[in-house]
């Protein structure tokens, strides 16, 4: 079985690294990009293409949400 590819998505560093340490340790599980807002998450999902996203909802310059319309909108369709 291949890695599931995961981006994780918050403004919080030392969430995203907590987060990413965990996920890494699950077998099959590969952490291949973080992003601190929705506009680097909207950048990142352009030249990786995850299986998972963990996405935070309160973020500066675009919030979660909107990302994720945006994402699915414009990049994923």
């Amino acid at each position: 079985m291949s890695n599931l590819k995961i981006i994780i998505v918050d403004d919080h560093e030392i969430f995203r690294t907590g987060l990413k340490t965990q996920l890494n340790e699950i077998k099959n599980y590969k952490v291949i990009g973080e992003a601190s807002n929705g506009a680097e998450f909207l950048e990142l999902i352009k030249e990786k293409y995850p299986d998972i996203v963990f996405m935070d909802i309160k973020m500066p310059e675009i919030n979660g949400i909107e990302a994720t319309k945006l994402a699915i909108k414009n990049i994923l369709i």
